[in-house]
């Protein structure tokens, strides 16, 4: 690929130890779900957190991670709309998957699109509580979305039209990402000094639980290096060398002049070369089973001993000798079933305990009000709030409904029907009538819809 004149390999996702394999054989994941050999499962997710955060190349001087140079859905719906009308499947299927530009194509998270974006401002309370997401496919899961024209709303009428229940569903090497990040800018530092909201962890008892309620400070000396501290700011009121950090601590971009001009104007913010994006979250997906895997991770002062949704059992199988100094700051979660015991996936119960998977900075802030189906656990357990879900059932609901006005509310209802955490069906009556998107919500928030007739 071609990342501003850097050319540089754009990998599935680097083998960066030959005891990791990727795509395992759903055979394989299943043997660990359903017989609850949970150190695999932890150990294959930080395989892929290490694959995806390894550098592969260098691109305006700076190195790139692998997952840096994937495609966004901006890069995969531009050949979408522009291929010849009587270009060949063997044609789209020989693209190379070329980048032309380092740009990161963030955006405001699909559940604040209806609310005014506000300006970067000097940090107060718990510091800045601004968020931008991206979504990035892996080269051969973008591959499919072009080939299939998988973001064209004409396409999935006549995949619906034709009799189609789902759309082709992604090859087993795909990954999909969502990456959030804060920027770091003059605009919200004191004195060289970024504040942001730290994760305390889940609430007890549950409840929508935003950033601006943590109550608890992580702060970066933007001018500082070194391997910063290991603890959170409880009360943010308490500044000292435990829970001070720097930008090496974090995965990191430097924001050069031709990102900050697109992102100022994608944001809405004041954003300027020199700056720094900092990840703080990331959710991550593989097609290597009919359900995906799903495991996230965010940015955490102590990695060694993080807070739930994580858990010391998952932290204690981090590799690190595979992770350079800003991956191995990241707490995992993992939701590779809906829940314990783990159901087949048609015909299965909606009992047993909840398996909980999350990540702080994208769903604890969730009240009931964004989600449309909520159903009880052993006619019990109701699960409602952010802090209350698993990805794979919510990702479970990605479906394309015909009789959906998508362009209302600023297209907001792009992204529903939402659920908690519970046990469904992939044949579930939810799904008559419409189609479903292999769990990749991304087809519906990407769309480009047909101009009104």
């Amino acid at each position: 690929g071609n990342i501003d004149g850097a050319l540089m390999c754009l990998p599935d996702l680097p083998k960066v130890d030959t005891s990791i394999t990727f795509p395992e054989a759903e055979r394989t994941i299943n043997d660990w779900v359903y017989n609850k050999k949970t150190t695999s499962i932890y150990q294959h997710a930080w395989g892929m957190w290490a694959g995806l955060t390894s550098f592969v190349g260098v691109a305006d001087d700076t190195q790139v991670r692998a997952f840096e140079t994937w495609a966004t859905i901006n890069n995969i719906l531009y050949p979408i709309e522009n291929l010849p009308a009587n270009t060949s499947l063997q044609e789209m299927k020989a693209l190379p998957m070329v980048k032309k530009s380092m740009k990161m194509d963030l955006s405001l998270p699909s559940r604040l699109k209806n609310k005014k974006s506000a300006a970067i401002t000097t940090p107060l309370g718990d510091g800045d509580t601004n968020i931008f997401v991206s979504v990035a496919y892996n080269p051969p899961a973008a591959r499919h979305a072009i080939t299939n024209k998988l973001l064209l709303q004409s396409t999935l009428n006549t995949f619906l039209k034709n009799g189609y229940t789902e759309i082709p569903n992604f090859p087993v090497n795909a990954i999909t990402i969502k990456p959030v990040y804060k920027v770091i800018s003059s605009e919200n530092t004191v004195n060289g000094i970024y504040t942001f909201p730290g994760w305390p962890g889940t609430p007890t008892p549950a409840k929508p639980f935003p950033e601006k309620d943590w109550n608890n400070c992580v702060y970066v000396n933007i001018n500082a290096t070194g391997t910063g501290g290991n603890a959170i700011d409880e009360g943010c009121n308490n500044r000292n060398a435990s829970n001070t950090f720097n930008v090496g601590n974090f995965i990191h971009q430097k924001i050069n002049q031709q990102n900050a001009e697109y992102l100022s104007q994608q944001l809405s913010v004041k954003v300027s070369a020199g700056d720094y994006a900092i990840l703080v979250g990331m959710h991550v997906t593989t097609r290597e089973t009919k359900r995906w895997t799903w495991q996230s991770f965010w940015w955490t002062a102590n990695p060694a001993a993080p807070n739930l949704p994580s858990s010391n059992a998952m932290a204690s199988q981090r590799p690190i000798q595979l992770l350079d100094a800003g991956a191995q700051h990241y707490a995992m979660t993992v939701a590779y079933q809906m829940v314990s015991p783990a159901q087949p996936i048609t015909g299965g119960e909606n009992v047993g305990a909840a398996v909980i998977g999350y990540n702080p900075h994208l769903e604890a802030s969730f009240d009931k009000d964004v989600f449309q189906i909520v159903r009880k656990i052993n006619g019990t357990i109701d699960n409602q709030y952010g802090v209350q879900t698993n990805c794979m059932t919510c990702h479970n609901l990605a479906l394309y409904n015909p009789q959906t006005n998508y362009t209302e509310n600023n297209g907001a209802n792009r992204e529903t029907p939402y659920g908690t955490d519970y046990y469904m069906s992939i044949t579930d009556p939810t799904f008559d009538n419409t189609l479903k998107l292999d769990f990749a919500w991304s087809i519906l928030g990407g769309l480009k819809l047909d101009e009104p007739q």
